[in-house]
């Protein structure tokens, strides 16, 4: 009788037991539901939202880097040292928007919960040539403001060691401002691959951890602390030779030398201008790098991919726009010469002298561009 009591009442335990454990997979399988359905919405607001502003941000970069480009050739008063540097980022840039679009949709930022490309080589491809070309166009930026901030020290401070400078030495300068990022990122090349994430594609690099984080190391120090310092310091001595020179000139010379010193220091707030720019928005790159490796957790909970989208699309992208703008708005050659090029046939005919001497009524047409260009 006993036995039989303890054998029920194990069956009622047992009964129980089943029933409280249906229970609890019912409500986790309605949890996981729930926070499923969430993260899909999450991603397709936060992949919207992105997408709208990466679209935007490269239409200007696309606009404001061809206007560069092409009013850099076609006005022969541009042709300036400085100035081929300048174009050669606006280059880098344009080559940083285009690739930065099969990237992006590869990592599936542009489609919710997985890569737009569907078959997995052309991804791969996508992958490898999207992160590899980022990093190139990063390093071409940052070292043609390397030479910027040189040919201004070496124009300002040694002005006739500047006549030293040749055609074919600066050529070479930018050869080697694309030749040698090309060869140092190929491990990008090599090693960047799909991974996928809790229902979510990445692009990653999957080099072992160690030599990583040495990589990224090696990448902050040589290629963002030392030319940060490098322009820095040149910046400091051209802006503290300038001040010395306009206090020797208020009694010494002339206005027309106060007028070049007055010149020389507008340009450099131009140019500090484009470099603080770029540093700042590359600067939340490096932030969001050194963030995965040291603490992975908070990318983690970051269902929305708020951080990824922000710190490496947004923000690196956001400088290709930055810099043909603050060129434009603060330098009155570069506004001038844009004016000049999307000016109508008739007044781009007269800047470049190439109207037809059978043509009639020329004084009159000199006079609507003299107008049209003072307007």
């Amino acid at each position: 009788m006993k036995s039989y009591s303890n054998r029920c009442l194990e069956e009622i335990l047992l009964a129980i037991s089943k029933e409280e454990t249906t229970k609890l997979r019912r409500k986790m399988d309605n949890h996981t539901e729930v926070d499923n359905i969430n993260q899909t919405n999450c991603s397709v607001g936060v992949s919207a939202m992105f997408t709208v502003g990466l679209s935007i941000i490269s239409f200007l970069a696309s606009t404001g880097n061809l206007l560069v480009i092409v009013t850099f050739m076609k006005i022969v008063t541009l042709k300036t040292s400085s100035n081929y540097y300048i174009v050669n980022m606006a280059i880098s840039d344009l080559v940083s928007v285009v690739l930065a679009w099969p990237l992006y949709a590869t990592e599936g930022m542009l489609k919710a919960g997985g890569s737009l490309i569907a078959d997995p080589k052309l991804a791969t491809f996508f992958c490898k040539l999207g992160i590899y070309s980022r990093a190139v166009s990063y390093v071409v930026s940052i070292q043609s403001l390397v030479l910027i901030a040189g040919d201004r020290f070496i124009a300002i401070v040694f002005p006739l060691k500047a006549l030293k400078i040749t055609t074919r030495i600066r050529a070479a300068f930018l050869l080697l401002t694309w030749v040698l990022p090309l060869l140092a990122f190929i491990p990008y090349f090599v090693y960047s691959e799909i991974v996928n994430e809790e229902q979510q594609t990445f692009c990653r690099n999957t080099m072992s951890g160690l030599a990583l984080k040495v990589y990224h190391l090696f990448g902050f120090v040589v290629i963002y602390c030392g030319p940060l310092i490098l322009i820095l310091v040149l910046y400091h001595l051209i802006m503290k030779h300038l001040k010395r020179r306009a206090k020797l000139d208020n009694g010494n010379r002339g206005n027309i030398h106060a007028k070049r010193v007055k010149q020389n220091e507008n340009i450099m707030k131009i140019f500090a201008s484009i470099t603080l720019g770029f540093f700042t928005c590359w600067t939340p790159l490096y932030a969001y790098l050194f963030l995965k490796m040291l603490y992975p957790s908070i990318f983690m909970k970051d269902k929305c991919l708020l951080l990824v989208g922000l710190f490496y699309y947004i923000f690196p992208l956001l400088s290709t726009a930055l810099n043909p703008f603050v060129l434009i708005a603060f330098s009155s050659n570069y506004r001038a010469a844009v004016k000049d090029v999307i000016c109508s046939p008739m007044c781009r005919k007269c800047h470049t002298g190439s109207v037809s001497p059978m043509e009639e009524n020329v004084e009159l047409q000199n006079r609507l561009c003299i107008n049209t260009s003072s307007s």
